[in-house]
């Protein structure tokens, strides 16, 4: 689960390590994962990680009361570092307002001077799914969702890079099949 829309995200502020508070938008995400979550089967056997960035802490505090989770702090799972354009609009980063499609934003993390860059982000993402012991409910963020969506269905770079990346959402992965839960109820 990615967190909610937090202030920054409504900016078009690069967040990476950078905290920015959820809006009441996004306390209404995450609320709506915790109803999503009921709906899963067998969650109560599931771990739950969360990474540490309190955009994500917030978000799983909310999300996983409903199941009667509380979560372990992951560093593993935290955003991409984005290095030297954190907290800089896509317009200061750009020169522009963006006139490019979302993806093209996950190449903005994926290449940001002085940020991890996407070989760091992947061997950090492997480390974290090689030491999982049971299905796990993992809070995080964007890029680093899309890395660990990726990695578990055997997916190139190019094709991480395009995955979406909705708030409020759950994604839900077995055996390499990605589910995506959008509302209650409501499976695609």
């Amino acid at each position: 689960m990615r967190h909610g829309e937090t202030e920054w995200n409504r900016q078009g502020r690069l967040q990476g390590r950078k905290n920015s508070p959820l809006t009441d938008l996004g306390r209404a995400q995450a609320r709506q994962q915790g109803e999503i979550l009921k709906q899963i089967n067998g969650i109560e056997g599931f771990d739950a990680v969360c990474s540490p960035l309190g955009r994500a802490q917030e978000t799983a505090r909310i999300a996983l009361s409903a199941v009667g989770k509380l979560p372990r702090l992951e560093p593993r799972v935290a955003e991409i570092n984005a290095g030297d354009w954190e907290g800089q609009t896509f317009k200061e980063i750009c020169g522009a307002p963006p006139k490019f499609h979302d993806k093209d934003l996950m190449r903005l993390f994926l290449t940001a001077p002085k940020g991890e860059g996407f070989d760091a982000l992947r061997a950090r993402c492997v480390e974290f799914l090689s030491d999982l012991e049971q299905p796990t409910i993992v809070v995080s963020h964007s890029v680093t969702l899309c890395m660990i969506r990726g990695l578990l269905r055997d997916l190139s770079r190019t094709e991480i890079e395009a995955l979406d990346r909705p708030q409020g959402a759950v994604y839900e992965m077995s055996a390499g099949v990605e589910t995506l839960w959008s509302s209650v109820s409501a499976r695609v």
